[in-house]
């Protein structure tokens, strides 16, 4: 292992200082992050799918060492120069040492870089800690591996799998099912069968940046805007009138079994009454009934995303990471990314200044709720998602053209999925949005998920904060007469 005078701690072993929790995981923010006996603890409530938590900085070269102890029947990982939402390269952790840890894999990445252990129970320690040291390389990277001083791989990408050719990144830790893994007679996989004592830990958590091995290459555009004409209506936005209404918001039920537990599951799957009480418990504190939302005026809001298109006609130059270079053709027509809230309100500020009739702002996230519902009151199912989102795309690239998915019942298209959406509320540090929006804040709220998004938390009521990934962060906008 590596004299710990070379690497310099990230991990306090007291609080949660330089690390923060994903408010646009994939996988989902339900996550229970804390600090116990020196160690980051990592546990989940009995829904969703955890999530993960990341530095607050961003590391290219370097060396990672730490200890980690995790739960039988758990599964998680840590990310290697990971994005805000879990796009990363990621070394597996099932449960205690189980088949797959330490295996090297893409998480929202095909990667040309993967590894294998084959003799992990040769050198396990089961029920204590075990020590990683990692060593991450190189633009097109170079990864080794080391557990309890053992040399497991090394591993070579045949190019940077990271989305828009990123050459740095998080280090993040991941929580993906707290739950013992179960089989179900009649055919499912797998019971999650939740357990309150389930964790991953983490301490001893340091690192050593290194120089990189060789010099970045980088080469940009000139983004002098181009003259535009202040003709009224010049730019091309389809919108759609969203009429008055009422919405429920923020409605959570949370359902535990009856005990004893009769549900057809193995005997080891049931659930025990402290279990039951735990459940009984959590469902009492965190369910919601939700609050109603009136909409006393109609509104028009954008039929798609604003596209690449649009905001190069008003603003001279294409910031997005999935131009026409990265894809391959033409991409007028992909939702325009890589754009901040401060840059929305500077393409809002000249497409007003374009038009002497309507004026045109961000929605509340009311409002786009309320047009992402189209008047369903429930969340849409799996394969109901899937046909009106892109999501789970990273592997395949890029983004894709608004509108090629089916749209919601008012015609509007990719509310959910492609690129999350900028809205003009400032974000409250929950997972879902209260009755009256913040009057201040620092950071924006952002709506509807990505291509990097999970079903589970591609739903209207989610809510994450900006800035998010830079590659997967569009907007859409609504209009209104002067």
């Amino acid at each position: 292992m590596p004299n710990p005078q070379e690497f310099v701690p990230i991990f306090n072993g007291k609080d949660l200082a330089g690390w923060h929790v994903s408010k646009t995981n994939h996988h989902g923010t339900m996550g229970n992050f804390f600090v116990e006996d020196g160690a980051l603890v990592m546990k989940q409530y009995p829904y969703g799918q955890g999530g993960i938590i990341l530095t607050d900085k961003k590391y290219r070269d370097f060396e990672l060492s730490l200890e980690f102890k995790g739960y039988p029947g758990t599964n998680g990982g840590i990310f290697l120069r990971s994005s805000e939402s879990g796009s990363a390269y990621q070394l597996e952790l099932a449960g205690d040492g189980e088949r797959g840890t330490g295996n090297l894999i893409g998480e929202l990445l095909k990667t040309t870089a993967n590894a294998r252990i084959e003799n992990l129970d040769e050198i396990w320690k089961k029920g204590d800690w075990n020590k990683f040291r990692v060593r991450f390389t190189g633009e097109i990277p170079k990864v080794s591996l080391w557990i309890n001083g053992q040399k497991m791989w090394d591993a070579e990408a045949e190019r940077n799998d990271l989305i828009g050719n990123e050459t740095d990144g998080m280090i993040a830790f991941q929580l993906h099912w707290s739950a013992t893994l179960q089989p179900v007679p009649g055919g499912r996989c797998c019971d999650f069968s939740w357990r309150p004592e389930a964790s991953h830990q983490f301490r001893n958590i340091m690192i050593k940046e290194l120089k990189p091995e060789e010099a970045m290459i980088s080469s940009s555009s000139s983004l002098a805007p181009k003259n535009i004409s202040p003709a009224a209506n010049s730019v091309d936005i389809e919108f759609v009138r969203i009429e008055p209404g009422k919405m429920l918001v923020g409605k959570i039920e949370i359902e535990c079994p009856s005990f004893p537990d009769t549900r057809d599951v193995p005997d080891e799957s049931k659930w025990t009454e402290n279990d039951f009480k735990l459940c009984l418990e959590m469902a009492e504190r965190d369910s919601r009934p939700g609050f109603w939302v009136t909409m006393d005026e109609p509104y028009f809001i954008g039929k798609y995303e604003v596209t690449q298109g649009q905001w190069e006609e008003v603003m001279g130059f294409n910031p997005s990471v999935f131009n026409k270079e990265k894809v391959g053709e033409p991409t007028e027509s992909y939702p325009v990314e890589n754009v901040t809230w401060e840059m929305v309100q500077d393409f809002l500020k000249k497409l007003n200044s374009m038009d002497r009739i309507y004026s045109y702002r961000l929605p509340t996230e009311f409002e786009w709720e309320y047009a992402a519902r189209a008047g369903n009151e429930e969340l849409l199912s799996w394969s109901e998602t899937r046909k009106t989102a892109w999501i789970q795309q990273a592997d395949k690239g890029t983004t894709k053209p608004v509108g090629t998915k089916e749209p919601n019942p008012w015609e509007l298209h990719d509310m959910l999925g492609n690129v999350w959406e900028w809205v003009d509320d400032y974000y409250n540090n929950e997972v879902f949005a209260g009755p009256v929006p913040p009057a201040r804040g620092e950071i924006h709220v952002l709506k509807g998920g990505s291509i990097t998004s999970d079903v589970t938390n591609t739903t209207y009521l989610f809510h994450g904060a900006g800035p998010g990934n830079r590659y997967d962060v569009g907007f859409r906008v609504v209009r209104q007469l002067r």
